[in-house]
């Protein structure tokens, strides 16, 4: 008996292996396949242990670009004495917020609360940007055809379920 009859999921692709993580998760009603959590362990300023906030885990969307669109969770941890906020990327402290210096070496960039890009993927989009070898809505539509995200009807599968008209034309 060899061990791909033991364990079939072995033929699978690491892409295949991944979608099927992700679906199970999504499932079980959170989100696991990219956590984005600081690597932190101690507050900034007082260097006590930090602790995680197990009712602020939040859905991301995530942009990727190897995997493309899908669901992740951003877990915060805290400081209980100096109320400071630790997020992937950045802090928060009376509200305010504060990037790492390294945020932009993170695997993730965290453009708001909800939504992830993949670092390469905006390296390959500012990339072909600034030598004006395309255009962002050019690589757009090559990245949503390239994971599948078809039109139908002049607006996108996503688009059909967030929105019931179709977006206005930008006038020139």
């Amino acid at each position: 008996m060899s061990l791909l009859q033991l364990c079939p999921s072995l033929r699978e692709t690491t892409n295949e292996q991944f979608r099927e993580f992700h679906d199970f998760t999504v499932s079980c009603g959170q989100p696991l396949a990219t956590v984005l959590i600081t690597n932190r362990q101690t507050c900034r300023k007082c260097k006590k242990d930090l602790t995680v906030l197990e009712n602020k885990v939040h859905v991301v969307v995530v942009y990727h670009s190897e995997r493309g669109t899908y669901l992740g969770s951003r877990v915060t941890k805290h400081c209980k004495k100096c109320k400071i906020y630790e997020h992937y990327g950045f802090w928060t402290e009376q509200g305010k917020k504060h990037l790492d210096s390294t945020c932009l070496e993170n695997t993730y960039l965290l453009s708001s609360e909800d939504t992830a890009f993949h670092t390469s993927l905006i390296r390959q989009c500012s990339n072909l940007l600034v030598v004006g070898a395309v255009a962002f809505s050019t690589f757009a539509t090559s990245y949503n055809r390239r994971f599948g995200y078809v039109k139908q009807s002049g607006t996108t599968e996503l688009n059909d379920s967030v929105h019931s008209k179709p977006a206005k034309r930008m006038k020139r």
